[in-house]
C-alpha cells in the first residue's frame, strides 16, 4: 500500500474587508444599491454591553458587517462565496484519487482545504489571506 501524505489548511473567515466587499458587489448590484450598502456600512457605531450594563462610550468599526440586521448575512455569504471561488481556481482538477474524494470541508465560516500537494495548499492560504482585513 502506498503512503499518501495529506496536507490540510484550515481557514476561519471571521470578518470581511469592506473595500473588498464593495469591489465584489460592483459585479452584482447597481450604483444606487451599492451606495445604500456603502452608507449602511460607513462609520458604524458599536455600543458594548457587559452584564446588562451599557458601556457609555460607543466606538466606530470599519471592518466586517454589523450583526443583527438582515443584510449582513447575505453580504457575508456573497463575500465567502467569492473567496472560496478564488481558492477553487487554485486547486484546479484533482491530481490523485484521494484528492478527488474530499477537497474541502466547510461549515458556516470555517473551511478546511485538503490536498496531497503542499504547494497548492500554500497558494490557497496566500490567496485567502488577501481577503482578510
Amino acid at each position: 500500500m502506498e503512503d499518501i501524505t495529506t496536507k490540510i489548511t484550515g481557514i476561519d473567515i471571521y470578518t470581511i474587508n469592506r473595500e473588498d466587499l464593495l469591489k465584489i458587489l460592483e459585479e452584482i448590484f447597481q450604483e444606487d444599491e451599492l451606495r445604500l450598502i456603502q452608507l449602511l456600512h460607513s462609520n458604524t457605531q458599536i455600543n458594548t454591553r457587559i452584564n446588562k450594563a451599557d458601556i457609555e462610550v460607543p466606538f466606530t468599526s470599519n471592518v466586517g458587517t454589523p450583526q443583527g440586521d438582515g443584510l449582513s448575512p447575505v453580504l457575508f455569504s456573497i463575500y465567502l462565496k467569492h473567496t472560496l471561488k478564488s481558492a477553487r481556481k487554485i486547486i484546479g482538477e484533482p491530481k490523485t484519487p484521494i484528492d478527488s474524494i474530499v477537497r474541502e470541508i466547510a461549515y458556516a465560516d470555517d473551511v478546511d482545504f485538503i490536498g496531497s500537494e503542499h504547494i497548492s495548499i500554500d497558494q490557497i492560504k496566500k490567496e485567502l489571506e488577501n481577503f482578510q482585513p
